[in-house]
């Protein structure tokens, strides 16, 4: 075969495969071709919006709606001024004189900050998600806030999964979970929590003064609830990780401990051991020494990722 001919197929086997990569990973790398836009639907419109702020992951309106109303979270919206922004948001919070969309993901663009004349609209914009094993994950913060916005997100980079639950974050991949939840929370959540074939659990530290037989009894009926629906194949667990702060790392040791003697119970269960990972590794938490930072998702999603089949 001539050089030059040899050359060709191999540029054009090349340019063959990084197409097909781009395609298949299109939807992981850009979040637009998440949706299905040919049935969106609009459920709510508000005109003469004034915007207070506006930044790359957040958005404040002036709350003055009458009477003065708060949105959810699972809605995507649509910012109409001289151009067209779709956002979804982590937390919204609101009283009587703003409404504050926080940890915001533009689908598309950024908005022109400077437009006077704006709209909202409330969209029910679908999910496309790729075909996979159900996956439930579930928990406190540690799975839904800050950097763990990426966490359903950033394992699809690796593993065929399909998200299922209740909620939804900021890229709308369902879950199940509260900022401030207990063990208590987490059964009750566990116990509504639709059937999936692999669950996710991460606990966070909203138990420290929680009556310790109480929590444990709470984590293993938590295991048993999961194991129970017809679908489990595996209870994914993850254990707190070490802090530098010696009062949250003596809790995080005894919890981990518990979490450790509840797992051994159920066939279906297995502990991922982020504690252990992360024992000899440094700078992988955030400021408040309790939530990992976006370093320390990278561990988990590697830890993760080895777990998973």
């Amino acid at each position: 075969m001539p050089p030059h001919i040899a050359i060709v197929i191999i540029w054009g086997a090349l340019l063959g495969y990084l197409i097909f990569n781009f395609i298949g990973k299109a939807n992981v790398n850009f979040v637009q071709f998440n949706y299905d836009w040919d049935a969106s639907e609009v459920i709510g419109t508000f005109g003469a919006v004034e915007i207070d702020s506006i930044a790359n992951d957040y958005i404040s309106i002036k709350n003055n709606f009458q009477p003065p109303r708060s949105f959810d979270s699972n809605n995507t919206f649509l910012l109409k001024n001289n151009q067209e922004s779709y956002f979804r948001a982590s937390e919204i919070l609101s009283d009587s004189s703003k409404i504050v969309f926080s940890g915001v993901k533009w689908i598309n663009q950024i908005p022109n900050k400077t437009s006077k004349q704006n709209s909202i609209e409330i969209i029910d914009l679908p999910l496309i998600q790729p075909k996979g094993k159900t996956t439930l994950t579930i928990g406190d913060s540690q799975i839904i806030w800050r950097e763990a916005r990426e966490l359903r997100k950033n394992l699809l980079r690796k593993k065929k999964l399909f998200f299922v639950g209740s909620q939804t974050d900021a890229y709308g991949y369902p879950y199940e979970g509260g900022t401030f939840n207990t063990s208590s929370d987490i059964l009750i959540k566990s116990l509504n929590a639709p059937s999936a074939a692999y669950y996710i659990l991460f606990f966070g530290a909203q138990d420290k003064r929680m009556d310790k037989q109480l929590l444990n009894k709470n984590i293993c009926d938590i295991l048993e609830s999961l194991q129970n629906k017809p679908k489990t194949e595996k209870i994914f667990v993850i254990t707190l990780p070490p802090s530098s702060n010696p009062t949250f790392d003596a809790y995080n040791n005894l919890f981990n401990k518990r979490l450790q003697e509840c797992v051994a119970q159920f066939k279906n269960a297995q502990i991922v051991d982020l504690h252990n990972f992360l024992i000899d590794k440094k700078d992988y938490l955030s400021e408040d020494e309790v939530h990992l930072n976006t370093k320390g998702y990278l561990y988990l999603n590697k830890l993760l990722t080895q777990e998973i089949p």
